[in-house]
């Protein structure tokens, strides 16, 4: 798998701390957690994704391989995929970077909060941008979509 043409170049942080929160690449290892904060926080999920029916009837078996699938993705440098922790290792949820396949130079970019925690959300969205619109990113335009 070929990297996105717009990050070919790029060496994308694997793990980043954001203000009071921590990056880290999602991937397999994660899939308890994952896949406890996901049906945890599914009614939040769907209520800020009227559109989505992700995670309806999602199994164990089928979120490990979407970890699967964003690891790889991660590693080929085309999309990205974040868990969001807490500094003392709390699951707070995700955080992903599609690049759009369509030439644009944009990427969209969304994230979501396991249900009860309590996230300074205005702060981790100022936060994520200024991250963006660092030296770590190529130059796009990143859409940042709540929820």
């Amino acid at each position: 798998m070929e990297p996105h043409p717009e990050f070919a170049g790029w060496q994308i942080p694997r793990e980043h701390d954001l203000g009071t929160v921590c990056l880290r690449a999602l991937g397999v290892a994660d899939q308890d957690r994952d896949y406890a904060a996901v049906m945890e926080s599914a009614a939040d999920i769907r209520a800020a994704n009227p559109n989505m029916t992700w995670p309806d009837g999602l199994t164990a078996e089928e979120n490990y391989l979407d970890l699967a699938w964003h690891q790889r993705e991660f590693d080929c440098r085309r999309s990205f995929a974040w868990v969001i922790e807490g500094g003392d290792g709390t699951y707070l949820g995700c955080l992903y970077v599609y690049p759009s396949l369509k030439g644009e130079k944009a990427a969209r970019v969304r994230w979501w909060w396991r249900t009860g925690t309590g996230a300074d959300r205005a702060a981790f969205r100022a936060d994520l941008g200024g991250w963006l619109a660092g030296p770590d990113w190529p130059r796009l335009d990143y859409r940042l979509q709540d929820g």
